[in-house]
Formats: C-alpha cells, structure tokens, sequence
C-alpha cells in the first residue's frame, strides 16, 4: 500500500503514525512541504496523512501548498480514499469542505480530555490555537469543554483536531520549537494549557492510551 505523510515543518514528525504503517507493510513517503517537496498525485495514494504545524490553514498566500492540498484531500474524497488529517491537518481536511476556520475560545496545549459521540472519554495531547467547523455532510466524532468540534469524518477520512501520534519525543520537540506559545500562553493563565512538566507527568500515563486509540482509527479508515 503505498501511503503519504504531508509534514508541515520539520518539528512535527508523525511520532506513532510511520512504524505503525511500516509494521502493516505500508510503502510509506514522507513529504517534506516545508522543503518545497511536491504533492503526489492521488491516483497514486492509496492513503495519506496531514501532520500540524504552527501556521493557519488559511495562510494560502504565504503556504502555497496549503490550497494544494485542499484540492488533495478532494480529489482523495472523490476517489473514495481514506486520508487522516491531525491538528493543522484536520483544519486543512475541513476547510477543503468549505467549512470555516477560526481562533478558539481557547487555546488548548496538554493533556486534556475529549469526549466522543459514544460517550468515550479520554485523555489526548492537544497544541492549538484555531479550530474547525464540522463541513457539511461530515459527521461530527468528539469535543472537549475548551474546544467544541475536535474531530469529524466524512466518507472515509477523519479529522482530528488533537494528537493521538504523540510521543515523549515529540512533546519536546514541540517545547523546544513553540517555547515562545507556551511561555505566553501560560503566563496568560490559559485555562487549558500545561506547563511541560505537567505534560512530560501525563504523558508517561496517557501515550499509551492515545498510540493504542491512533491504531484503532487508521484500522478503522484502512478497511
């Protein structure tokens, strides 16, 4: 199978995604957009990943690539392929629906629960500023009390606003690279925002959980 992962900047790697693909025997290519590395074309993606990163979805002018994979994830839809798009990713996977993106009431960085349309709960990482609407026709999957829509589906590609990737060596390069955000954010008193050693604490306990969760979702669109 061959699969792609679209990273946005070289800090946010795919943290569990790729050995993951890798041990389902996944052909797996890694596009560097932050390099200028071109997009696949999709009738040669069987599935495809949109990683974070620290720009808007809307930022088109500044990212040209941004509007290319917009068309992407629309040609994938089309085509009837499945794609998972994360944080960044899902914000792009939803406004090539046409749905809105905007600030969030807040900002939301750490370890905090999200609660899925089944009732399911669990402890996530999340590192963003923005969100999404739900595009129309999708189904709405999960919310949290900081952010209302953290997670959709529509036709056989998710969205998900939070990070089920996560590894302790991606938190910190996270922390290294976006020192600046966090430092604000907590110096603002951010309701929902962790300092790291809150989050290194957490994550000992909930990245377990969250690889085990990632799994399930690509198993479930992989079929």
């Amino acid at each position: 199978m061959e699969s792609y992962i679209f990273q946005h900047v070289a800090f946010e790697g795919s943290g569990a995604i790729l050995p993951y693909l890798e041990s389902l025997g996944h052909h797996v290519h890694l596009v560097r957009l932050y390099a200028d590395e071109e997009l696949p074309q999709a009738a040669d993606v069987d599935f495809a990943v949109l990683l974070g990163g620290p720009m808007s979805a809307l930022d088109e002018s500044e990212y040209p690539f941004l509007a290319k994979e917009k068309q992407f994830c629309r040609e994938m839809f089309a085509a009837n392929k499945p794609l998972l798009g994360i944080c960044l990713g899902a914000q792009i996977l939803a406004n090539a629906f046409f749905a809105p993106i905007r600030q969030n009431p807040e900002k939301e960085i750490g370890w905090f629960p999200v609660v899925f349309e089944n009732g399911f709960s669990i402890n996530v990482f999340h590192w963003h500023g923005e969100t999404f609407d739900i595009p129309e026709y999708a189904m709405p999957l999960a919310y949290s009390e900081g952010c209302r829509n953290q997670a959709f589906k529509i036709g056989r590609m998710m969205g998900l606003q939070f990070h089920l990737e996560t590894t302790e060596e991606s938190m910190r390069a996270l922390w290294e690279n976006a020192a600046d955000e966090l430092e604000s954010a907590i110096s603002s008193k951010a309701k929902y925002v962790q300092t790291k050693e809150q989050m290194l604490a957490a994550g000992k306990r909930y990245i377990p959980q969250a690889n085990a969760l990632l799994k399930e979702f690509l198993n479930a669109i992989l079929v």
